[in-house]
């Protein structure tokens, strides 16, 4: 099956499509389900005689309402991300996002009121320990409480959102949907969407590689001033937001909402920039087994085998389902699911979104997978990363309800880098020749490389670019300038890079979509590969305490749920622990070349 094709999602759990009336229906009933809501609770959340009974109907009253809000826009967003030409999803996507703002501006009162709780109430209203399934969504959500504004003013800014920072996202999703490249291909000049230009820059024909990078990141710096305003409009926006509610940082919302400790996140960026002469390192035996005499930017993601061997949609489903099995019979049950009932969208087409993902939903509802598959082992890993994704949500959906469903970002990469990891095992574990062992080696320390030390890299841009641009208009060149000074941090002069490269910052959806998410991804993957030290001394005994990490969802903090497997993210040393997992790795390829 090349390049997967056929491999669709089935939405019909959502609705039957974009006209199925009941998805009508349930947009235009958003607003009177949240008027009624707050008929029944508006002011009763902050008045003396609030029991902890009321408190916990309001809350389980106020999930099946967010989830009927949930529903709706998963799906216009699913549609979208799966043909984002079509001016219907795009209508849809408008719609949904309309009603769920004067959704939220309706519900707003509730969260508002759980924050002026009095300390003491809530307190006595935890120890009757009828809240303890939501004490941690209170505990923090009150995080947010020195930075709330009053609720007219939180629903100027929601109802503002529309045309600032959603209409921004919205053009650049739409915008970056309708791209396409020409490029000769062997004499034939050939139309290619983004994901089928990516798989070009694995190709084994350094020209093609060159001259497929050269076009990518090219076109970029052709619309390089509708991407810096966009990307410029968006920093501006949140630095107001930032100002007017008291924020210290422009990363200060991420960390709070990641239950991170900002010294914590620090110090693993710290750890991390310390150990970026792994990465020159890499590069430099790596331009050795390409027989060059330094990397350039477009030999990156190079094959190092003489041939990129290919893996169909059925080998690589097949590698996954062996990998995750082998770990846990009943996490190998749970990813055939994935298949069998359709939860996965994997072949390459016109207009539909690049890269990949996992959209969990609700509890109620299993999760959606995107991959673009191109039938070569990054495609493997990308599916075993998001099929990682899609196990943590049916495990949370087991004993989680909505509002403590969904784990922090800092902790959301967990099971997608373990999947990665027990891929690696399986692929390694068969004893492969030397050639085959290279190649693989390289792969994973390639994959480390770039979700731990270059998502440092981005995080330090994109901080850099908010701070910069929060007090002054940045021009496209002012970004392109922070981006090649990070850049050049990390790979020294071990790399030399194209000319188009200096555009690539405006290629990171991250940016524009969910700010500062990339330093989640160094997280995951550290703490995964401390993980996976425990599981390799532990062996099966490992298997119920990662499971009860996972199952856990966002029910507890993320320090006290990395305590209970044993290990402590305050130290410098956890940090350091994966790089010497990293450099082990390294030492053997070097061994073997």
């Amino acid at each position: 099956m090349e390049k997967a094709h056929g491999v669709v999602w089935d939405l019909d759990d959502l609705y039957r499509g974009a006209d199925d009336p009941s998805l009508a229906h349930d947009i235009e009933s958003l607003i009177g389900l949240a008027q009624e809501f707050q008929g029944k609770y508006y002011g009763k959340i902050t008045a003396p005689d609030c029991s902890a009974d009321l408190l916990l109907q309001a809350l389980q009253d106020y999930e099946k309402l967010v989830e009927s809000a949930y529903r709706p826009y998963a799906m216009a967003n699913l549609l979208f991300t799966g043909d984002g030409r079509s001016d219907k999803y795009k209508a849809l996507v408008a719609k949904v996002q309309d009603a769920l703002t004067r959704f939220g501006n309706e519900t707003l009162f509730f969260a508002l009121e759980l924050q002026k709780i009095p300390d003491e109430s809530l307190q006595n209203f935890v120890a009757t320990g009828k809240l303890e399934p939501y004490r941690h969504y209170l505990e923090s959500l009150r995080l947010f409480t020195p930075y709330t504004l009053s609720e007219p003013e939180e629903k100027v800014v929601n109802r503002k959102t529309l045309t600032g920072k959603t209409a921004f996202v919205n053009l650049y999703d739409e915008f970056t949907a309708t791209f396409e490249w020409q490029l000769e291909i062997a004499g034939e000049t050939k139309t290619l969407t983004q994901s089928e230009l990516r798989e070009l820059h694995r190709s084994p024909d350094a020209a093609l590689r060159k001259k497929a990078k050269t076009a990518h990141d090219g076109r970029y710096g052709e619309h390089a001033l509708i991407f810096s305003n966009i990307f410029g409009n968006l920093i501006k926006d949140h630095a107001n937001e930032m100002e007017a509610r008291g924020y210290e940082s422009p990363i200060q919302p991420t960390h709070l909402k990641n239950k991170a400790p900002t010294e914590v996140v620090q110090t693993m960026m710290d750890v991390t920039s310390a150990n970026n002469s792994l990465v020159q390192r890499y590069c430099r035996l790596k331009a050795r087994m390409l027989d060059l005499p330094k990397l350039r930017g477009s030999d990156l993601y190079a094959p190092v085998a003489k041939s990129e061997h290919k893996i169909s949609f059925e080998e690589g489903r097949a590698l996954v389902l062996e990998s995750f099995a082998g770990f846990s019979p009943e996490f190998g049950a749970i990813i055939q699911r994935v298949f069998d009932e359709n939860w996965i969208d994997a072949e390459v087409r016109p207009g539909k979104r690049g890269g990949a993902f996992c959209y969990s939903v609700a509890p109620s509802l299993h999760p959606y997978v995107l991959v673009n598959y191109v039938d070569n082992l990054d495609s493997v890993y990308t599916m075993a990363h998001e099929l990682g994704h899609a196990l943590h949500t049916v495990l949370a959906s087991e004993s989680q309800s909505l509002l403590t469903f969904h784990a922090p970002l800092i902790l959301a990469e967990t099971a997608s880098v373990f999947g990665e990891m027990l891929l690696t095992r399986k692929l390694l574990s068969e004893d492969p020749n030397r050639e085959t062992r290279i190649r693989i080696l390289s792969s994973k320390l390639e994959d480390f490389f770039g979700t731990i030390s270059r998502q440092t890299m981005y995080t330090r841009f994109e901080l850099d670019a908010h701070q910069e641009g929060g007090q002054r208009r940045l021009s496209a060149d002012e970004f392109c300038n922070l981006w090649l000074k990070r850049r050049d941090e990390l790979y020294g002069d071990s790399v030399d890079f194209l000319d188009e490269e200096k555009w690539f910052w405006s290629v990171i959806p991250h940016f524009i979509h969910t700010r500062f998410y990339c330093y989640a991804y160094t997280f995951g993957a550290l703490f995964v590969l401390a993980l996976y030290n425990q599981f390799e001394q532990e062996g099966s005994a490992f298997v119920p305490k990662y499971r009860d990490l996972l199952a856990a969802g966002d029910s507890d903090w993320p320090a006290k749920q990395i305590e209970k497997v044993g290990l402590d993210f305050q130290q410098e040393s956890f940090w350091q622990g994966g790089f010497q997992v990293i450099e082990r790795m390294l030492d053997e390829l070097e061994g073997l070349v």
